[in-house]
């Protein structure tokens, strides 16, 4: 029983059929109405609760994964071995942005997140880590208001870390100074980002050295943005004298038309 309803009259008599059915027609639309209300308000707190526990269970990650990246900063300052070093660095630095992007996610009211902001988490933990101090590289990060789901902030994220990592150390090699670039759009339901930078050099991998720590980070690259159903490109821009390395991925993604997480993806631009 939801409530009752009680009808007054200034003077005694019966109620008509058509009376009496109109009542019951509006006490049922009446507890239609109440039930409505009521599972509308736990559905919210419901959504509210998962909300928090969301934001917290990513807060808890980037405690962890900030950790993780201390215990690595302290084995890289320990070590003589410049190689060991290097390596160490480049794990901190993609352990430090997975640990700044569910930092984003622990403020966000859902599990998503905008492309520029990611974007802009990725370049000031690349700039802290990688940046040699005698170059002077200058981080541009252009407006996208596009939205992705949690598992495609974390995959982009750490894709984003690999074409920053890699505009760093390979395209400003020789410069010292340049520009890198972050763009994001939206293409025919697919998000396309690139990273360009001002360098000259276009890192090309021997065979078998893709299997090496230089090709670590390309293949995490192909890997990662595969599983979106999306895929990885390089070349070089002469016109403008630019390199520009890209990933484009469903902005929805359909299993059904991605098997095993790999998809084709058309009108992907042919590296020069």
């Amino acid at each position: 029983v939801l409530g009752c309803i009680c009808i007054y009259s200034s003077h005694r008599h019966s109620l008509s059929h058509e009376q009496m059915q109109l009542v019951i027609t509006f006490a049922n639309e009446a507890a239609i109405a109440i039930e409505n209300a009521r599972l509308y308000e736990e559905t919210r707190r419901g959504l509210e609760l998962k909300s928090i526990l969301l934001r917290e269970l990513h807060h808890r990650v980037k405690n962890n994964l900030a950790t993780v990246g201390g215990i690595l900063s302290l084995q890289r300052r320990r070590t003589k071995s410049p190689e060991v070093r290097h390596t160490l660095a480049e794990s901190v630095n993609r352990v430090q942005g997975l640990a700044a992007t569910h930092d984003l996610l622990a403020h966000e009211d859902v599990s998503e997140a905008k492309v520029e902001d990611i974007a802009r988490k990725i370049v000031g933990v690349a700039n802290a880590n990688l940046r040699p101090p005698e170059k002077h590289i200058t981080f541009e990060v252009e407006p996208c208001p596009i939205v992705i789901p949690s598992r495609a902030v974390t995959i982009l994220a750490l894709v984003l870390n690999e074409m920053v990592s890699n505009a760093i150390k390979h395209g400003m090699v020789g410069l010292k100074e340049g520009t890198v670039t972050i763009r994001g759009h939206e293409k025919d339901g697919m998000v396309i980002v690139q990273v360009i930078d001002t360098g000259t050099k276009l890192k090309q991998l021997e065979p078998g050295e893709e299997e090496s720590s230089e090709g670590l980070g390309l293949s995490l690259i192909k890997n990662l943005i595969g599983d979106l159903g999306g895929r990885y490109a390089l070349w070089r821009d002469g016109s403008v004298g630019r390199t520009v390395a890209e990933v484009r991925f469903p902005l929805a993604r359909n299993r059904s038309q991605v098997p095993g997480g790999h998809g084709a993806v058309q009108g992907l631009p042919t590296p020069e």
